[in-house]
Protein backbone atom coordinates (compact mmCIF):
# COMPACT_ATOMS: atom_id res chain seq x y z
CA UNK A 1 0.00 0.00 0.00
CA UNK A 2 1.41 3.44 -1.00
CA UNK A 3 2.06 6.42 1.56
CA UNK A 4 0.16 9.10 1.85
CA UNK A 5 1.22 12.53 2.88
CA UNK A 6 -0.94 15.50 4.35
CA UNK A 7 0.29 18.53 6.17
CA UNK A 8 -2.85 20.72 7.66
CA UNK A 9 -2.98 24.05 9.53
CA UNK A 10 1.25 23.71 9.81
CA UNK A 11 4.00 25.67 8.85
CA UNK A 12 6.95 23.72 7.23
CA UNK A 13 10.16 24.17 5.58
CA UNK A 14 10.67 22.80 1.84
CA UNK A 15 9.79 19.59 1.30
CA UNK A 16 11.87 16.80 -0.35
CA UNK A 17 10.49 13.86 -2.25
CA UNK A 18 12.75 10.60 -2.78
CA UNK A 19 10.78 7.70 -4.55
CA UNK A 20 11.05 5.33 -7.01
CA UNK A 21 10.16 7.00 -10.24
CA UNK A 22 9.94 4.24 -12.57
CA UNK A 23 8.90 1.22 -10.50
CA UNK A 24 6.03 3.90 -8.57
CA UNK A 25 2.87 5.68 -8.67
CA UNK A 26 3.24 9.42 -7.29
CA UNK A 27 3.11 9.70 -3.77
CA UNK A 28 -0.30 11.67 -2.90
CA UNK A 29 0.84 14.76 -1.23
CA UNK A 30 -2.26 16.97 0.09
CA UNK A 31 -0.96 20.75 1.93
CA UNK A 32 -4.10 22.33 3.15
CA UNK A 33 -4.49 25.36 5.08
CA UNK A 34 -0.59 25.80 5.99
CA UNK A 35 2.41 27.86 4.69
CA UNK A 36 5.77 25.95 3.02
CA UNK A 37 8.63 28.46 3.34
CA UNK A 38 11.65 28.13 1.47
CA UNK A 39 12.65 31.17 2.54
CA UNK A 40 13.23 32.53 -1.17
CA UNK A 41 11.01 32.69 -3.52
CA UNK A 42 14.12 31.44 -6.42
CA UNK A 43 14.39 28.52 -3.68
CA UNK A 44 12.70 25.04 -4.13
CA UNK A 45 10.27 24.71 -1.72
CA UNK A 46 8.74 21.22 -3.19
CA UNK A 47 10.75 18.63 -5.07
CA UNK A 48 13.50 16.23 -5.40
CA UNK A 49 16.54 15.69 -3.63
CA UNK A 50 19.17 17.74 -5.91
CA UNK A 51 16.61 20.07 -7.26
CA UNK A 52 14.39 17.12 -9.03
CA UNK A 53 10.87 16.37 -9.74
CA UNK A 54 9.43 15.45 -6.83
CA UNK A 55 7.63 11.75 -7.56
CA UNK A 56 4.29 13.21 -6.00
CA UNK A 57 1.04 14.32 -7.03
CA UNK A 58 -0.06 17.14 -5.31
CA UNK A 59 -3.45 18.48 -4.19
CA UNK A 60 -3.06 21.92 -2.00
CA UNK A 61 -5.71 24.12 -0.79
CA UNK A 62 -5.47 27.52 1.16
CA UNK A 63 -1.95 27.73 1.33
CA UNK A 64 0.53 30.26 0.71
CA UNK A 65 3.99 28.64 -0.61
CA UNK A 66 7.63 30.82 -0.22
CA UNK A 67 9.00 29.58 -2.89
CA UNK A 68 9.19 26.80 -6.50
CA UNK A 69 7.29 24.07 -6.67
CA UNK A 70 8.72 20.95 -8.68
CA UNK A 71 6.80 17.91 -8.94
CA UNK A 72 5.32 15.16 -11.19
CA UNK A 73 1.35 16.55 -11.49
CA UNK A 74 -1.09 18.77 -9.47
CA UNK A 75 -4.26 17.15 -9.08
CA UNK A 76 -6.07 20.37 -7.78
CA UNK A 77 -4.41 23.50 -6.51
CA UNK A 78 -7.04 26.23 -5.29
CA UNK A 79 -6.79 29.44 -3.01
CA UNK A 80 -3.87 29.31 -2.81
CA UNK A 81 -0.49 31.54 -3.11
CA UNK A 82 2.65 30.62 -4.68
CA UNK A 83 5.42 32.94 -4.83
CA UNK A 84 7.70 31.35 -7.06
CA UNK A 85 7.37 29.09 -10.78
CA UNK A 86 5.02 26.30 -10.53
CA UNK A 87 6.49 23.45 -13.00
CA UNK A 88 4.59 20.22 -13.37
CA UNK A 89 5.60 16.50 -15.55
CA UNK A 90 2.36 16.42 -16.65
CA UNK A 91 0.24 19.05 -17.61
CA UNK A 92 -2.58 17.04 -18.83
CA UNK A 93 -3.61 15.74 -15.16
CA UNK A 94 -5.35 17.88 -12.73
CA UNK A 95 -6.17 21.87 -12.50
CA UNK A 96 -5.43 25.17 -10.92
CA UNK A 97 -8.50 27.50 -10.09
CA UNK A 98 -8.36 30.38 -8.01
CA UNK A 99 -4.79 31.25 -7.68
CA UNK A 100 -1.83 32.84 -8.08
CA UNK A 101 0.78 31.61 -9.93
CA UNK A 102 3.95 33.27 -11.79
CA UNK A 103 3.84 33.76 -15.67
CA UNK A 104 5.76 31.75 -17.68
CA UNK A 105 5.50 28.37 -15.63
CA UNK A 106 4.63 24.71 -16.70
CA UNK A 107 1.28 24.13 -15.02
CA UNK A 108 -2.00 22.02 -15.47
CA UNK A 109 -4.89 24.37 -16.88
CA UNK A 110 -6.23 27.04 -14.80
CA UNK A 111 -9.41 28.48 -14.31
CA UNK A 112 -10.04 31.76 -12.94
CA UNK A 113 -6.48 32.66 -11.48
CA UNK A 114 -3.93 35.59 -11.58
CA UNK A 115 -2.15 37.54 -12.99
CA UNK A 116 -3.86 35.14 -15.82
CA UNK A 117 -7.54 37.03 -15.80
CA UNK A 118 -6.23 40.39 -15.33
CA UNK A 119 -3.52 39.89 -18.69
CA UNK A 120 -6.97 38.43 -20.63
CA UNK A 121 -8.56 41.59 -20.08
CA UNK A 122 -5.99 43.42 -21.12
CA UNK A 123 -5.48 41.83 -24.21
CA UNK A 124 -9.22 42.31 -24.97
CA UNK A 125 -9.28 45.91 -24.69
CA UNK A 126 -6.04 47.02 -26.09
CA UNK A 127 -3.98 46.31 -29.58
CA UNK A 128 -1.16 44.33 -29.98
CA UNK A 129 2.00 46.26 -29.82
CA UNK A 130 4.14 47.99 -27.38
CA UNK A 131 1.47 49.80 -25.26
CA UNK A 132 0.29 45.87 -24.59
CA UNK A 133 3.24 45.06 -23.33
CA UNK A 134 4.13 47.90 -21.22
CA UNK A 135 0.09 47.36 -19.63
CA UNK A 136 0.85 43.53 -18.56
CA UNK A 137 4.63 44.43 -17.35
CA UNK A 138 2.77 46.95 -15.36
CA UNK A 139 -0.08 44.70 -14.26
CA UNK A 140 2.71 41.86 -13.23
CA UNK A 141 3.94 43.95 -10.86
CA UNK A 142 0.35 45.43 -9.19
CA UNK A 143 -0.91 42.15 -8.54
CA UNK A 144 2.54 40.26 -7.15
CA UNK A 145 1.64 39.12 -3.83
CA UNK A 146 2.70 41.98 -1.28
CA UNK A 147 3.04 40.41 2.32
CA UNK A 148 3.52 42.43 5.78
CA UNK A 149 6.53 40.22 6.46
CA UNK A 150 8.14 36.88 4.87
CA UNK A 151 10.17 36.33 7.82
CA UNK A 152 8.54 33.65 10.01
CA UNK A 153 8.35 34.65 13.71
CA UNK A 154 7.45 37.75 13.37
CA UNK A 155 3.83 39.53 13.77
CA UNK A 156 2.06 39.03 10.35
CA UNK A 157 4.45 36.46 9.14
CA UNK A 158 2.23 35.16 4.98
CA UNK A 159 -0.18 38.09 5.94
CA UNK A 160 -1.21 40.26 3.20
CA UNK A 161 0.21 43.23 3.23
CA UNK A 162 -2.74 46.04 3.14
CA UNK A 163 -1.74 48.09 -0.17
CA UNK A 164 -2.00 44.73 -2.38
CA UNK A 165 -3.90 43.79 -5.49
CA UNK A 166 -7.52 43.75 -4.89
CA UNK A 167 -7.59 40.33 -7.25
CA UNK A 168 -5.17 38.71 -4.99
CA UNK A 169 -7.16 40.12 -1.34
CA UNK A 170 -10.63 38.70 -2.90
CA UNK A 171 -9.50 36.28 -4.86
CA UNK A 172 -10.49 33.40 -4.04
CA UNK A 173 -13.19 31.35 -5.13
CA UNK A 174 -15.93 32.40 -2.49
CA UNK A 175 -14.76 36.25 -2.26
CA UNK A 176 -12.04 35.56 0.48
CA UNK A 177 -8.35 36.34 0.21
CA UNK A 178 -6.37 33.34 -1.36
CA UNK A 179 -3.49 31.62 0.69
CA UNK A 180 -3.25 30.48 4.22
CA UNK A 181 -5.32 33.06 5.96
CA UNK A 182 -8.12 32.32 3.67
CA UNK A 183 -10.99 30.80 6.22
CA UNK A 184 -10.81 34.35 8.46
CA UNK A 185 -13.10 35.94 5.77
CA UNK A 186 -11.20 39.10 6.61
CA UNK A 187 -12.65 40.71 3.03
CA UNK A 188 -16.15 39.93 4.11
CA UNK A 189 -15.93 41.20 7.43
CA UNK A 190 -14.44 44.25 6.92
CA UNK A 191 -17.22 44.99 4.19
CA UNK A 192 -19.76 43.82 7.01
CA UNK A 193 -18.12 45.98 9.69
CA UNK A 194 -18.09 49.42 6.93
CA UNK A 195 -22.19 48.50 6.80
CA UNK A 196 -22.81 48.79 10.24
CA UNK A 197 -20.44 52.17 10.59
CA UNK A 198 -22.11 53.20 7.85
CA UNK A 199 -25.74 53.40 8.92
CA UNK A 200 -24.47 53.84 12.91
CA UNK A 201 -21.85 56.51 12.49
CA UNK A 202 -23.32 60.20 13.93
CA UNK A 203 -23.37 63.01 11.23
CA UNK A 204 -19.83 65.22 10.71
CA UNK A 205 -18.09 62.51 12.43
CA UNK A 206 -15.45 59.85 10.32
CA UNK A 207 -14.45 56.45 11.01
CA UNK A 208 -11.73 54.13 9.70
CA UNK A 209 -10.65 50.59 10.19
CA UNK A 210 -7.45 49.91 11.67
CA UNK A 211 -6.13 46.30 11.31
CA UNK A 212 -3.81 44.26 13.58
CA UNK A 213 -1.25 41.74 12.49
Amino acid sequence: MRAEVNVSHSIVGSIRVADDEVGADPIPLAIHDSIVDATAAERQALGAPGDGIAHATLTVCNTTVFGIVDVHAIALAENSLFTGCVNVARRQLGCMRFCYVPCGCRTPRRYRCQPDGVIAALRRRLPEGDRLLEAIASEQLRLRPQFTTERYGLPGYAQLGLHGADEIARGADDGSEMGVYHDLFQPQRADNLRARLAQFTPAGMHVGLLFAN
